[in-house]
């Protein structure tokens, strides 16, 4: 018998095992709408997409520096200037294989066999599966709607032990809370005074409605803040991230990043280079994903789904229907076979208690979100 590796013995992602299934319906002529996929209905601008095609027609389309083109790091220091009033030097700005490579280089380059790095429940199902694919431990910590789905000190006082490291996300996926600045700025102390390596995903910031959410960068330089070019940037498919490490790990990630990847993708980085030159259409985008939200808010109740997360940002909306069934995965395949819509169920993101829950994307169009609403109420009312 061919013997594996226990590094890859890790829980399958459903929300991929979704798409999967929704692909092919679709391919095969169902009438299919799709609120599962964290993905923006509109692709980056066109002036940074032509950018790019003219490129491929005059350039040559070689290696990068390992860490990412300089141009592009100077001109993502400059958006953490414009953005937050931080200044984040780009010699500590790690370009990345998605946000995904950006985590695979923090655990790699900060932690040890054995580790144990704290995180909410519900999360983000990558990121238990990278840890134990790395040999670390994640302990997750309960949260509910009390505090907004976000872990606090309160939470982290209350653990057995300190752990390692931590990691945060605000926004979060996948209920789109955020950390208040005042509790963002205890948490990084927290993490200082007791030696806690703190990671921050940071990847749905600019997709926020009303107030900014904060970045760890503002309170200390000893932690790691991801974000992606997948989201507020609208580029998913093409596969760029970055990190900002702190300055004791660079070397250590750039010999990671010319080991594993060589470097990251050339003609994405110059796209992105260019999207932050059209943020003007990107802000329209989230004005679109808050018409979605609203129309959420207002519709989703008259089918029976009132607990709703308190969503500021991000394009999630994550609801417990425990009072419509005891168990999401059979509701939510109930739901796409009787009326062809597609949501995430809560197993995804919380194995222990992700069955009374379901998680709503609604980064699509305004027209679909319309329809999906519709479709719903009509499938409550015959069961």
């Amino acid at each position: 018998m061919l013997k594996l590796s226990k590094n890859s013995d890790i829980s399958t992602f459903r929300v991929l095992d979704l798409l999967q299934q929704v692909n092919q319906r679709k391919a095969a002529g169902q009438d299919i709408i799709s609120l599962a996929p964290g993905q923006p209905a509109d692709g980056a601008p066109q002036a940074a997409l032509d950018y790019g095609a003219d490129l491929m027609r005059h350039g040559f389309m070689g290696y990068t520096e390992a860490i990412g083109m300089p141009q592009l790091r100077a001109r993502i220091s400059q958006w953490y200037r414009d953005y937050y009033d931080v200044d984040v030097p780009a010699s500590r700005i790690v370009i990345t294989i998605g946000a995904s490579g950006a985590f695979l280089f923090t655990f790699m380059s900060m932690f040890d066999a054995g580790d144990k790095i704290a995180l909410a429940a519900p999360g983000y199902p990558a990121y238990r599966n990278i840890m134990k694919s790395c040999n670390l431990v994640p302990v997750e910590i309960p949260t509910g709607p009390q505090t907004n789905y976000q872990p606090t000190i309160s939470h982290l006082e209350e653990l057995e032990e300190v752990p390692d490291g931590l990691l945060i996300a605000s926004p979060s996926n996948p209920a789109g809370t955020l950390i208040p600045p005042e509790e963002l700025a205890a948490i990084c102390a927290w993490c200082q005074e007791r030696g806690v390596r703190l990671i921050a995903d940071e990847l749905y910031h600019g997709v926020t409605f009303g107030e900014k959410a904060d970045t760890v960068t503002r309170y200390t330089a000893d932690a790691v803040a991801v974000n992606s070019f997948s989201k507020y940037f609208a580029m998913t498919g093409w596969r760029l991230g970055w990190m900002v490490v702190p300055g004791p790990a660079v070397e250590r990630v750039k010999c990671l990043a010319e080991s594993l990847f060589v470097a990251p993708p050339t003609l994405a980085q110059h796209v992105a280079y260019k999207t932050f030159d059209h943020t003007d259409i990107l802000d329209g985008y989230v004005a679109r994903y808050k018409t979605n939200l609203d129309i959420l808010k207002e519709e989703l109740p008259k089918a029976g789904i009132h607990r709703l997360s308190d969503t500021r940002g991000a394009f999630y909306l994550y609801a417990d229907i425990s009072n419509l069934t005891a168990d999401t995965e059979v509701w939510a395949r109930a739901l796409l076979d009787g009326t062809g819509v597609a949501v995430t169920p809560g197993t995804d993101f919380d194995p222990v208690r992700g069955h009374q829950t379901i998680r709503i994307s609604f980064a699509g169009s305004t027209a679909e979100v319309q329809e999906a609403c519709r479709r719903i109420q009509a499938f409550m009312k015959k069961v």
